[in-house]
């Protein structure tokens, strides 16, 4: 095997003018939506010191216009406000001041985001939302889930209206409460099933989740300690969390989670820019408990005696 290197450094050049930098992530059902805008920057120095100025990430004053067009054709323009009292997390790049833009009202169509800023080119983006996810099963009236050896908790969401863009990342979250009573207090406890997946039939209009008994005793020995100062353990409420993205966001996730090979810059869909506009939607069914049945099965499973569990 011969391995070879170049023997100077490579000469790796950055235009000196900037580019807007624009991010956001839109749920149409939100009252309240948030945008950032910054720009890139070149330096000479060490760039982790540059990207902690904070005159370096963004422009002064630059002109922001939103604009929602909606299915009849009519077109609305928004101007949005700096928001600047919320903080940035630790990292990177310079906080815990930074600039925000917020719009309010529901999106019920395309939503477009342009920046202008004297010296550069207009940047520009466009998205249509999806709708959220309609959870068919468990039915809307349905307060108790059965579970048994050979009948899995079934969950199944679908897309409340086909002509609207499809879902293209799933994540579930399906979370099980427990009652954990000690001498001195009675506190909850969760087990969470979750699972994502990336969703690219041609067809993808039902989604569909099973949760075996198996499954279910896994993930209860696995996220529920043995602890000796619980007395006993009640079956509380159960929720069902479904989350979605477009195919934005999903390309996205995938490039952060190292689908990138390097040849070409992680996923952008800004025109003349750099970054990220996404739709995602949320739905969730709350308030229900296993029936009768099933708790009287679960507190008789010999694995689960040791947790002391009550068919209340």
């Amino acid at each position: 095997m011969l391995l070879s290197s170049c023997e100077t450094d490579p000469d790796i050049s950055l235009s000196a003018s900037p580019q807007a930098v624009i991010f956001g992530v839109f749920d149409k059902n939100d009252s309240v939506h948030f945008l950032k805008v910054g720009k890139t920057f070149q330096s000479e120095a060490d760039p982790v010191q540059t990207a902690d100025v904070f005159d370096s990430l963004y422009f002064d004053e630059p002109e922001i216009r939103i604009s929602i067009t909606y299915w009849t054709g009519h077109r609305d323009l928004v101007k949005p406000l700096i928001v600047t009292d919320i903080p940035k997390d630790a990292g990177i790049f310079h906080n815990p001041d930074q600039i925000l833009y917020s719009f309010n009202g529901r999106i019920r169509g395309t939503l477009g985001v342009s920046v202008k800023y004297p010296g550069i080119q207009e940047a520009y983006g466009e998205i249509r939302l999806i709708d959220s996810a309609g959870i068919n099963t468990p039915k809307r009236a349905q307060k108790y889930l059965y579970l048994a050896p050979d009948s899995p908790i079934r969950i199944q969401w679908i897309i409340p209206n086909p002509k609207r863009p499809p879902f293209h990342w799933n994540e579930i979250d399906v979370v099980f409460e427990f009652l954990e009573e000690t001498a001195e207090i009675t506190s909850p406890r969760y087990v969470h099933i979750q699972n994502t997946n990336y969703y690219e039939s041609t067809t993808p209009l039902y989604y569909e989740l099973n949760i075996t008994y198996e499954e279910f005793i896994r993930e209860v020995l696995s996220q529920i300690d043995d602890d000796p100062k619980v007395l006993r353990r009640y079956f509380g409420y159960h929720k069902i969390i479904i989350n979605s993205g477009d195919q934005n966001m999903t390309n996205y996730i995938k490039y952060l989670n190292g689908y990138n090979d390097f040849d070409f810059l992680a996923f952008s869909n800004i025109t003349n820019g750099i970054g990220l506009l996404a739709s995602r939607s949320s739905s969730s069914k709350d308030s229900m408990l296993f029936d009768h049945k099933t708790r009287q099965q679960l507190v008789n499973e010999n694995r689960l005696k040791k947790f002391k569990f009550i068919a209340n």
